[in-house]
């Protein structure tokens, strides 16, 4: 049986929205730039919390606890557009790992999941089409990220990327995908990786529990 979870983390322009179950609540380390709030069940109190990240300065991370963490969740869920989406961590036989550079920052090849298809499928085939590479191998699992920004429309969306090692089983050269604002790729050990910037943070967080 899979362990429940406690606790979901999601960014909003590097910012964090923490949705925490109420008996994880003493476990949370926080500081003067974090607010913590009860959720009530009050559905637009949520966009309340969403504009502090979004437009102030003054918190890091918003965090709100509930006993019911899945209701708060679904009720979040609900006010947003929802965007599953999948991506790679692409390791070459030298034990280095593959970074694209788009839209000013360093990030791992990732999209949105095409009608019909599932996590894992979407993750290789993101990967194949935004490095040029097609010798790679799906391994494991690596994590999961969330994510609320706003559309071309500014409508809120709620994306969640599930992502994935992958093994380039040959020698084969990274080709940057040009239509997808991809303008740099080169391969960098993990520790080098993690030393980047600018970066996503979430994508550092995800470099840092490769062991």
């Amino acid at each position: 049986m899979s362990k429940e979870r406690q606790k979901y983390e999601i960014y909003i322009n590097d910012r964090l929205l923490i949705l925490l179950s109420e008996t994880e609540l003493s476990m949370i380390t926080t500081d003067q730039k974090s607010l913590i709030m009860p959720y009530k069940g009050l559905k637009k109190s949520l966009f309340q919390y969403m504009e502090i990240l979004e437009k102030s300065n003054r918190f890091e991370q918003v965090i709100l606890f509930a006993a019911d963490l899945g209701l708060m969740y679904d009720d979040l869920k609900s006010l947003l557009n929802w965007v599953p989406a999948a991506g790679g961590i692409i390791h070459n036989q030298e034990k280095k790992i593959l970074m694209i550079f788009r839209k000013g920052l360093w990030d791992l090849p990732k999209g949105k999941l095409d009608p019909n298809e599932d996590f894992p499928t979407a993750g290789l085939r993101e990967c194949q089409e935004e490095t040029g590479l097609n010798a790679l191998q799906l391994k494991s699992k690596a994590g999961t990220t969330w994510h609320i920004y706003r559309d071309k429309k500014g409508l809120r969306c709620l994306k969640k990327t599930k992502w994935y090692h992958l093994n380039l089983v040959k020698d084969q050269i990274p080709v940057p995908q040009a239509e997808e604002n991809i303008t740099d790729i080169q391969w960098f050990t993990i520790e080098d990786a993690r030393q980047l910037s600018p970066i996503h943070k979430s994508v550092t967080v995800l470099l840092n529990n490769i062991s």
